[in-house]
């Protein structure tokens, strides 16, 4: 009687994995690997049912001799090729999400190439059409200066002038913003430093300290890859400085064997890292911009315990992969 009863419990879960089959098989358009699962659990299924007629009536079915072992190695050979269907699918599968990933990777690096060129275009606009003008303002004004008839006209055009300065001095700073001219001429380090000078400078209130590494000197890399690091450092400098409340702050710039390594930390109030990773832009356009050079982002951080940051990217094989594309 248990034997029965299990002989049917295998009958209807085959019955049951064959109509799941099917589905595949249509929900696949029809694959070989699919069909050939349904004809191998049909065969299951006849053999399992002669089992169970001949537990039941004591009696075999009428067939040709060798019929069921014939059976039984069709049914194997449904199976074995069916799984070499299968496993050409899932080769396939990896080889599309492959190429979805590549590219996804080569628009985002397209995105960022053409985000930087617009930067680099409206700089030039602002120093090379905007400053000349308003310098032309102030020579102009340092001659009506000159032959100013009351001492009223003589502040008033001192006031302008020193307005025109101010607004020359933040058209620099605009233009240094939107595409670093000491990165575009000295290189990654010096333009970091700079930016580093820069950042505690106009930091309100107590200023934190940042303590700067880096063994590269004059060493050049391909320009996306020095934009894309200093505007990654940039942000985390950023976030440091307007978020965490850190007194100090570490960055270590390193270069050896064609690995450009970064590792920051700070020690302010720290975050949850999975949630700000999840809502948070800056941290989402690190990864991002990381991931576009096919370079590693390990960010960790605890509440009261401050953060850090471990990110290499690989310059050889950016370089090669750039110059390919």
């Amino acid at each position: 009687m248990v034997l029965q009863v299990l002989i049917v419990i295998a009958i209807i879960l085959q019955l049951i994995a064959t109509i799941v089959a099917i589905r595949l098989t249509q929900a696949t358009k029809y694959n070989v690997a699919w069909l050939l699962f349904t004809l191998g659990l049909v065969l299951m299924c006849l053999i399992r049912l002669s089992e169970y007629f001949y537990i039941v009536d004591g009696r075999q079915w009428k067939l040709p001799p060798y019929f069921m072992a014939w059976i039984g190695v069709i049914t194997s050979l449904c199976f074995a090729i069916g799984m070499f269907y299968v496993g050409k699918i899932i080769n396939s599968t990896r080889r599309l999400n492959y190429q979805r990933k590549l590219t996804e990777r080569r628009i985002l690096n397209t995105v960022l190439r053409t985000e930087e060129k617009e930067r680099l275009n409206f700089s030039k606009e602002l120093h090379d059409g905007l400053g000349p003008l308003l310098s032309s303002a102030r020579m102009s004004l340092g001659e009506l200066a000159k032959t100013a008839r009351s001492q009223e006209d003589a502040e008033l055009l001192k006031n302008t002038t020193h307005v025109i300065d101010e607004a020359i001095r933040s058209i620099r700073e605009i233009s240094n913003k939107l595409s670093p001219h000491t990165l575009n001429t000295f290189g990654l380090a010096r333009a970091v430093g700079n930016f580093i000078d820069k950042a505690v400078a106009i930091t309100p209130g107590s200023k934190p300290e940042i303590r700067f590494d880096t063994n590269l000197r004059t060493e050049r890399f391909d320009t996306n890859v020095e934009v894309i690091l200093y505007r990654v450092i940039g942000e985390l400098i950023h976030n440091s400085i307007k978020h965490s409340g850190a007194t100090l702050i570490t960055l270590s710039l390193q270069y050896a064997n064609d690995i450009i390594t970064i590792d920051y930390t700070d020690n302010g109030k720290g975050f949850d890292t999975a949630a700000v990773l999840d809502t948070g832009m800056g941290l989402t356009n690190i990864t991002s911009r990381i991931q576009s050079l096919k370079g590693t982002v390990d960010i960790s951080s605890e509440r009261t315990k401050g953060m850090s940051a471990h990110i290499t990217v690989n310059v050889r094989y950016t370089d090669e992969r750039h110059k390919k594309l």
